[in-house]
């Protein structure tokens, strides 16, 4: 079932009194501030080698990492301006709908415009649509899965492809170039651009992964959308959304919404979101950059164990938070090279409603007001940190709102602020 796409997270900011905000800011910026030191050791640097290992057999199956088909036995779809021809079972076509009835291979090829594919198979059915040097335009969605048990969309080896709908839906209930309301899987090593006009680019109901390709997508609302998860690895994605880039949401059970990477380069301009979880965002590897966003990094817990991020937000880079009862909230460094920006006004590098943990990485952070703001408290046992390129051996809640019980000091290190 199709839920909604309510945005849960809330700026949950303290209110301070002018009278002390004006000595806060008055009396240091967060390049030069310093305090005591409580011990006359040496901070201690950790490396950015991840230590966690996440068990990746929940993420992806092994069909979702197989591109793989015997060309003896697929069904070819061969798409002609309005209409198409096929060759094989398990798919039949009337006007301008071709509909995939039963478990198989299927190999599209050729230019249409208003041609849409549409599945209706079994509820154990695993359905492949190969794409092989694929043009598709038209009026509403393109690919459209309204029952299988799974569907994978493999790109050919070498194929360059090409999907969009428009502007001006005339069933508004697929609001996406690509829907499914059942799981779906994008893989193989071609390429794909994908541009939804009416809202998202790639919408699933339940879970989406993808595990290899090229793709270049652009979305008028979300670029990536899911319900319950959206698990990446291997690909390469440039994603420009007017909204949230790569949105994983549900309002209805809040154990899903669910965000993973395990590898890939991911590249990133949203006008809302980078990536957004509703519930848990995993990090494991990569390389994202997000080059614009109004929060980069999204969920109720973030977790970070390795890869190569560069963010850039105008309002927090890395958010925790929830308005859901009972939720463990949380923000979760133990590797990774992650540089974080912020722009001006009230923001915050990291802003996390629960705690902040770093246990390891290294965490490069530029902002003007507030490096770290948290609700709970913060433990720092490892790795390092830098803001506005002075080392920091404490994480502190700074700059206008902060809250949470004082910071964690690095191991063996000292108090407060490194260098000035």
């Amino acid at each position: 079932m199709k839920t909604g796409k309510k945005k849960i997270f809330q700026k949950i900011k303290l209110m301070v009194p002018l009278a002390l905000m004006t000595v806060s800011l008055g009396a240091c910026s967060l390049t030069s501030q310093s305090s005591t030191p409580t011990s006359a050791s040496a901070t201690t640097t950790q490396t950015a080698t991840s230590t966690t290992k996440t068990d990746t057999s929940s993420y992806f199956t092994d069909r979702d990492q197989d591109a793989s088909y015997d060309e003896s036995t697929v069904t070819k779809i061969s798409l002609s301006g309005s209409t198409a021809k096929t060759s094989g079972d398990g798919a039949s076509v009337s006007g301008s709908t071709v509909t995939i009835t039963a478990a198989g291979t299927y190999v599209l090829s050729g230019s249409s415009e208003n041609v849409q594919i549409v599945v209706k198979a079994g509820d154990q059915d695993k359905v492949q649509i190969v794409l092989d040097g694929v043009t598709m335009t038209g009026t509403d969605a393109a690919i459209v899965v309204e029952n299988a048990d799974k569907t994978f969309i493999t790109l050919a080896e070498g194929s360059k492809n090409s999907i969009s709908d428009s502007a001006n839906h005339t069933n508004t209930d697929y609001d996406a170039a690509i829907y499914s309301k059942d799981d779906l899987t994008f893989n193989g090593s071609g390429s794909l651009i994908i541009e939804g006009k009416y809202g998202n680019a790639v919408e699933s109901n339940d879970d989406l992964r993808i595990t290899g390709g090229t793709y270049t997508i652009k979305g008028y609302k979300n670029g990536l959308s899911a319900n319950d998860a959206i698990n990446i690895k291997e690909a390469s994605l440039d994603i420009t959304a007017t909204e949230d880039a790569i949105h994983a949401d549900n309002d209805e059970d809040t154990s899903l919404g669910n965000l993973y990477i395990q590898s890939g380069t991911i590249t990133i301009n949203a006008g809302d979101d980078g990536l957004h979880a509703s519930n848990a965002a995993v990090i494991d590897g990569g390389t994202i950059t997000v080059k614009s966003s109004v929060e980069a990094l999204e969920g109720t817990n973030v977790t970070i164990n390795g890869g190569t991020l560069d963010l850039y937000a105008t309002d927090d880079g890395i958010n925790a938070a929830s308005t859901a009862t009972g939720a463990e909230i949380f923000i979760k460094i133990t590797g990774g090279d992650i540089k974080v920006e912020v722009g001006q006004g009230d923001t915050d590098a990291l802003d996390s409603n629960g705690d902040i943990i770093m246990t390891g990485g290294n965490l490069a952070i530029t902002s003007t007001v507030s490096a770290f703001d948290f609700d709970g408290k913060a433990t720092y046992t490892g790795g390092t940190i830098t803001v506005n390129g002075q080392t920091r051996t404490e994480i502190t809640a700074d700059g206008p709102g902060a809250g949470g019980p004082g910071g964690g000091s690095a191991p063996g290190g000292q108090g407060g602020f490194g260098g000035h």
